[in-house]
């Protein structure tokens, strides 16, 4: 069995039965209620502390999330050259020669000569009112093979015996058609066309072919002549004076190394930018210490498995209520009643009132126990013993009053004693009362 609940189960049968009693003496002692009513001394009260546990509050820790941030960057590569093998080709070297030149002319036509064309044309025969003709149907006689022609339907009724369409039809003009002779023109007259040309002179270079049907007009003049161009590799020039060095033809190609340089890198001595950029690998960042938020930037991403609690506000108990003390009454004070009367006695043998033995002894020291009273026995009156508790004033009276209801005095200590071992009760259970 736990020591904790010991008490209890001890002191807890000594409350119920004192209760008990309690709830019982007055009947019991109802038939002397009257006889303890005088001469009692001022009992005053009993208090008892009662012990109030702090009311406390558990206060769960403040905390939030953080985690290890990253993201890929883009970067650029520029290209730098270095030339290793110039470029080898040729150059092209003009220069001109003043040249004589002869004029020439010539007649260029512009509209050639038309000679006049008469018309032409024949004679056509035009319907100018239409002939009338009848169509007249073929018929036979069945019987001697006479034919006639007769218009369509000739056969119907009485005509119709013995007559029959042999199927031919023939077209009779019943009016000739009016015609008349019309000119038709099959070419229309075309008129001449005179010529219409002009002269054209140009310079020919002395001895060169002048163009044809030209003539000379005996005009000369000297002027540049046409260019003269020559192929020379690098290096060479031709002979002669004028010569211009003109465009570079490449026959073969430089010879250069190119590197890639990551962006903020510095390119190698001796090379050179080409203007030339790519995309070059992405650039991997990662922050070394925790956050709630991301850096500065964009494409941040949480580091799986990174995350992390942070404590703000540590975990702790918030007293809502200070632990008090409450002084408890037990028993409430009791007055002093009045001192009893003296009652007369008779005198006869100087005997005990009361039909006690003369042999009776009175109750001595030695026969008491620490705490108990005795109290002066007269007619009518039960003396008693009665244990005090502590009061409120740290005293202890010398005898227990006879209440109005004829309560035993020892009745009343033992009252006490149950209050006393309910406190007792209260405080073997008292522990901190916890808010959550």
């Amino acid at each position: 069995m736990s020591q904790r609940h010991l008490p209890r189960l001890v002191l807890a049968p000594i409350a119920l039965a004192t209760a008990a009693v309690i709830g019982f003496g007055p009947g019991a002692s109802a038939a002397s209620a009257d006889e303890a009513t005088c001469g009692q001394p001022a009992v005053p009260a009993v208090y008892d502390t009662v012990e109030h546990p702090a009311v406390i509050t558990a206060v769960p820790a403040v905390t939030h999330p953080e985690w290890r941030w990253q993201r890929s960057v883009a970067t650029t590569e520029s290209a730098f050259a270095a030339l290793v093998q110039p470029a080898r080709g040729t150059w092209t070297w003009s220069r001109t020669v003043d040249v004589l030149e002869r004029e020439f002319v010539w007649t260029v036509i512009d509209r050639a000569h038309v000679p006049a064309v008469p018309e032409a044309g024949h004679v056509e025969t035009r319907v100018v009112t239409p002939a009338v003709v009848r169509t007249l149907w073929e018929y036979v006689q069945q019987k001697t093979g006479n034919t006639r022609w007769e218009a369509e339907g000739w056969n119907a009724g009485d005509n119709g015996k013995g007559w029959e369409w042999t199927g031919a039809t023939d077209v009779v003009v019943v009016t000739p058609a009016v015609t008349a002779q019309v000119w038709v023109v099959d070419r229309s007259a075309v008129a001449e066309v005179t010529e219409l040309s002009h002269q054209e002179t140009a310079w020919v270079v002395d001895g060169a072919t002048p163009p044809a049907g030209s003539s000379a007009t005996g005009a000369t003049r000297l002027t540049a002549g046409s260019p003269e161009s020559v192929e020379l590799p690098d290096g060479e020039t031709p002979a002669g004076a004028g010569w211009t060095r003109g465009a570079w033809t490449e026959t073969a190609a430089a010879v250069t190394d190119l590197v890639w340089v990551p962006q903020g890198a510095t390119a190698p001595d001796g090379y050179d930018a080409t203007g030339a950029t790519r995309a070059g690998a992405p650039v991997h960042e990662e922050t070394g210490a925790t956050s709630a938020t991301a850096p500065d930037g964009d494409g941040w991403e949480k580091v799986p498995g990174s995350e992390t609690t942070v404590v703000d506000a540590e975990a702790h108990d918030r007293v809502d209520a200070e632990a008090w003390t409450e002084q408890v009454l037990v028993s409430p004070e009791v007055p002093a009643t009045d001192d009893c009367p003296e009652e007369p006695t008779d005198g006869g043998d100087g005997g005990e009132v009361g039909g006690e033995d003369d042999g009776a002894e009175e109750p001595t020291g030695d026969d008491l126990l620490d705490g108990d009273v005795v109290v002066d026995q007269t007619e009518g009156e039960v003396g008693g013993i009665a244990t005090t508790a502590t009061t409120a004033t740290g005293g202890s009276a010398d005898v227990l009053p006879a209440t109005g209801n004829g309560t035993q005095p020892w009745l009343l200590g033992l009252g006490a004693a149950s209050v006393v071992a309910g406190a007792a009760l209260v405080r073997g259970r008292r522990e901190p009362v916890r808010a959550d």
